[in-house]
């Protein structure tokens, strides 16, 4: 299943049709052409008053090529990151927790973009940030400067292996806290978080108390 993020909704390709019958908010949408998949993105952004919109599709790759064709594309890197003591690194922006992440330079490695991004957000050394193995792939739009786009985000798992746990927030990117949690406390925090971060965790297999009955 693909799922795209518009904030707090989403646009679901989906070839399991059980997935739509469990969701009671979930509104079908079956497309009569590539035209008309290629422009739902933009009614999407319209359309607020639905949550979850579901196509369903026996080629999921397809259908969701199709809806990005009229969008434009921004690359992504970023990481869930733990120390030596297990806590895990969240930011505050925007008024939600989220993790750290940030736009791929041009000509850059997308493995170093991650990086970057983790130690240029929360002011970490970069030296001491190892990436462990890629988690999952988010999709989310957003408008800016009149134009529809989809930030097509690399997640990776990381590991900080420097005994300078302090943080320096990156004020530039309105960013107002980087913390390291404890585990056993990241429910709080995911409570007031972005649902493609809950996705993050959720592919990771992270174990951790948080996110029952979500």
């Amino acid at each position: 299943m693909y799922n795209i993020f518009f904030g707090s909704r989403r646009v679901a390709v989906c070839s399991n049709p059980e997935l739509p019958a469990s969701d009671p908010d979930a509104v079908l949408y079956s497309p009569g052409s590539f035209p008309d998949l290629a422009n739902l993105p933009h009614l999407f952004f319209q359309t607020t008053g639905i949550n979850t919109l579901y196509i369903p599709t026996l080629n999921e790759e397809s259908a969701f090529r199709q809806l990005c064709t009229s969008l434009n594309k921004i690359n992504a890197g970023g990481g869930l990151v733990t120390n030596k003591k297990g806590e895990v690194l969240v930011i505050f922006r925007y008024g939600k927790w989220d993790l750290p992440k940030g736009t791929q330079e041009p000509a850059e490695d997308i493995r170093y973009s991650a990086i970057r991004e983790v130690s240029e957000e929360c002011g970490l050394d970069m030296g001491s940030l190892e990436i462990k193995e890629h988690i999952c792939d988010t999709y989310h739009a957003f408008e800016r400067d009149n134009r529809h786009n989809l930030k097509y985000t690399k997640w990776y798992r990381m590991e900080f292996s420097g005994d300078d746990l302090n943080t320096i927030p990156q004020a530039s990117e309105n960013i107002e806290q980087a913390l390291w949690v404890e585990p056993a406390g990241l429910d709080s925090y995911l409570s007031n978080t972005y649902p493609s971060i809950k996705e993050v965790f959720k592919r990771s297999g992270f174990k951790f108390t948080g996110m029952k009955g979500r």
